[in-house]
């Protein structure tokens, strides 16, 4: 399979695997969930149709379907209380500013979708932050009242605070944070079903996911329970949504299964890294765009390891092996002094 029929097959498979993240957005907050994703679709293809005019092209490309999953992936990361504007102006940028400029089609350095989300997360901080609760149904108009709404887990953590979420309540999502990316239950189940179409690649989420659930045992950000510190870092933000239809996505460039994992790694340290530190509470896009930029070197990195690596560990094996050596001769050197010692003692 050529790489362009590759990218549509995908294409179709994310977008197969976001529709049940969207009709459990419909559950929790009614339509206007469903008027908010094909806004973001429709500005998503409009930008790229203008954008083919201006580059002097007057049809899409045949079975290039990026802008619509452009379009529903950004949908996906937002609050379902997201005014209708951001919704136009972060689907516009995806296409125009990260998109078309490195080429267009699938020729992108980055996401678009995340990369846009990162801008509107940058400049419009509140709103793109700010939740409505579960249950909840929305107004159909541009804007939602801004009082109805509230912070998620990963604000909370951010600022060393903890939330009681039973397992339950997590896995279906019944808590606040982005449209698509709290029902954690309906996201494993996606997840799976693109790893078994060999859509994305099993251990950048598993190595991802394992180091962030590492850290926040060994570095937890809140004064609870392990098991409470490891639920919320791993549901709260846009972790798991991120990592399963952005990271793991597989694009050719990781060839060798080390690198792989490498990329995994780097990204969860990365993720662990910018939650510590960062004043925005949703730190993985970023990160994300940090391993756009690197992703391709992975494989050298993973080569590299496992060379130096073994010779570091062989180096240290002979290291340790001549210094057993050596406190070996000086017990045995010490033992005879004690001896002789001990036997001029018994001889007087």
């Amino acid at each position: 399979m050529n790489s362009e029929a590759r990218f549509r097959r995908q294409a179709l498979d994310i977008c197969l695997a976001l529709t049940p993240l969207l009709i459990m957005g419909i559950f929790y907050y009614g339509p206007r969930v469903l008027i908010l994703t094909l806004i973001s679709i429709l500005a998503a293809v409009v930008t790229d149709y203008l954008c083919l005019l201006m580059q002097g092209e007057r049809r899409f490309r045949k079975g290039d379907y990026s802008a619509l999953v452009t379009g529903y992936l950004f949908a996906m990361l937002l609050p379902a209380s997201a005014p209708y504007w951001l919704v136009i102006v972060g689907s516009a940028f995806a296409m125009a500013v990260v998109r078309h400029p490195f080429g267009g089609h699938y020729n992108t350095m980055f996401n678009p979708a995340m990369t846009a989300f990162a801008f509107v997360t940058v400049c419009w901080t509140d709103i793109v932050t700010s939740y409505p609760a579960p249950r909840t149904v929305l107004p159909l108009s541009a804007t939602v009242d801004s009082t109805a709404l509230s912070t998620s887990p990963a604000y909370r953590l951010m600022h060393g605070g903890a939330e009681n979420i039973d397992l339950l309540n997590a896995f279906l999502g019944n808590f606040y944070g982005p449209l698509g990316a709290t029902s954690i239950l309906v996201l494993l189940c996606c997840g799976v079903f693109l790893i078994v179409r060999k859509t994305i690649i099993w251990q950048i989420p598993v190595a991802t996911l394992g180091i962030v659930a590492l850290f926040s045992l060994i570095t937890p950000r809140v004064s609870a329970s392990l098991f409470t510190s490891l639920i919320l870092e791993l549901i709260s933000g846009v972790l798991i949504f991120s990592v399963l239809f952005v990271a793991a996505m597989d694009n050719g460039e990781l060839q060798t299964t080390a690198g792989k994992w490498v990329y995994g790694i780097i990204l969860g340290l990365f993720v662990v890294l910018f939650r510590h530190i960062s004043k925005i509470e949703l730190v993985c896009p970023f990160a994300l765009i940090i391993m756009s930029a690197i992703d391709h070197k992975c494989d050298t990195y993973a080569q590299n390891i496992i060379r130096y690596g073994g010779a570091f560990l062989e180096d240290a094996w002979l290291f340790l092996k001549w210094l057993g050596q050596k406190i070996g001769r000086f017990f045995v050197f010490l033992w005879n002094k004690l001896f002789a010692l001990f036997q001029k003692v018994i001889d007087k």
